[in-house]
């Protein structure tokens, strides 16, 4: 084994070991935040209740009705964390991450139809605006809202930086817009309290609509988990740099990569010499494993090794041309090829030239070389 190979192996049982830690950090982590939002929503609500009660406000009462939200949000998501956080077993090998995508999705539709009750409020105070009472009130427990707000996405910012937690995410953006739904409450009181008692309804019917579109922006991002979204650009321009970073590969292909919750997937196909030893092409991919660990230390990394010859590049997927060894017109005479063939079995057998024979030889040819 070679002074490298070594290094990387020792570099990937160090990360083998510190993955029960990063576990356990990213746990308490969002276990903090996940309470913290749950105590925040319930202060909410029980201040713009009592409120509401005596103001009469609809602006209060959409205020109020988004912390409800937020309440309910935040408790599916502390009870979706929980689950996500529990270890894979046999029947979910690859763990239960994708349960904080499945949260964030829950919480979009029910956000999505609160907000469409809030519109209907607003419409109905617009045609018919009604005096607000007790509206100073009001005002100091708005700003008393964007403060304890502020504070709760700062907390979750930090985790979210530490973590990636998904659901964490979701929750933080919710909250941060309703610092902007908070600073909307204090002008609509305030023009009120100028007579313009009509502002109360518009405003609402703003805020249904501003809270509807952060329910598509939750629900996109969640869908796009549920789906293995690949990772951004960024991430996948750090793997490739990883994987040629090692000496030794020929070319790579077929890059896949995903992330749910914390962990994140990568699977690829590295292409040897095709007389390499074992032993050298397997300390070749503990290499290149541990080359991408240093940007990502909790991955789920997959490497088949392959030799460079023309079958390699038959049943190839995704393809760069920067960096797999593929001929430009390899794609185009293995159609032709499969054409050929097609028409072989139904049959036609003068339907196959022999320019196209020749095309299929060369193709292989030009996909060794």
């Amino acid at each position: 084994m070679t002074h490298e190979a070594a290094a990387a192996a020792h570099a990937a049982a160090h990360d083998n070991e510190a993955k029960p830690m990063i576990a356990a950090r990213y746990r308490t982590l969002v276990m903090i935040a996940g309470f913290a939002s749950v105590g925040t929503a319930l202060l909410l609500i029980v201040m713009k209740l009592v409120v509401w009660l005596f103001s009469g406000s609809t602006t209060i009462l959409a205020s109020l009705t988004d912390s409800v939200i937020d309440l309910g949000a935040s408790f599916i998501n502390l009870l979706a964390l929980r689950f996500a956080l529990t270890p894979a077993d046999k029947d979910h090998r690859f763990g239960h991450y994708k349960a904080e995508a499945l949260a964030s999705l829950s919480q979009a539709a029910f956000i999505c139809g609160s907000a469409l009750v809030l519109i209907i409020n607003g419409y109905d105070r617009l045609v018919k605006p009604v005096p607000i009472a007790y509206i100073d009130i009001a005002i100091y427990v708005s700003i008393a809202s964007i403060v304890l707000t502020i504070g709760l996405t700062v907390l979750q910012g930090k985790v979210c930086k530490l973590t990636g937690s998904e659901a964490v995410a979701a929750d933080r953006f919710h909250y941060l817009s309703d610092v902007g739904l908070n600073a909307s409450v204090i002008l609509s009181l305030v023009l009120s309290k100028m007579g313009y008692d009509w502002a109360d309804g518009l405003i609402t019917i703003f805020l249904g609509l501003y809270i509807m579109k952060s329910a598509f922006h939750i629900g996109h991002i969640a869908i796009s988990t549920l789906l293995d979204r690949s990772m951004s650009p960024v991430d996948n321009s750090k793997i490739i740099r990883a994987i040629l970073s090692v000496p030794g590969l020929k070319s790579f292909h077929d890059l896949r990569t995903r992330q749910a919750g914390p962990q994140h997937y990568i699977q690829c196909h590295i292409v040897l010499d095709e007389n390499m030893p074992l032993h050298q092409a397997h300390d070749i991919a503990t290499h290149v494993e541990a080359e991408i660990r240093k940007y990502f230390h909790d991955a789920d990394i997959t490497l088949h090794m392959e030799p460079d010859t023309a079958s390699t590049y038959e049943d190839i997927t995704f393809v760069d041309a920067q960096y797999c060894a593929v001929s430009p017109q390899f794609y185009q005479k293995k159609e032709r090829a499969q054409q050929a063939a097609a028409a072989v079995a139904a049959g036609n057998a003068c339907a196959v030239n022999l320019q196209h024979k020749e095309d299929v030889v060369l193709g292989h040819n030009d996909a060794a070389s």
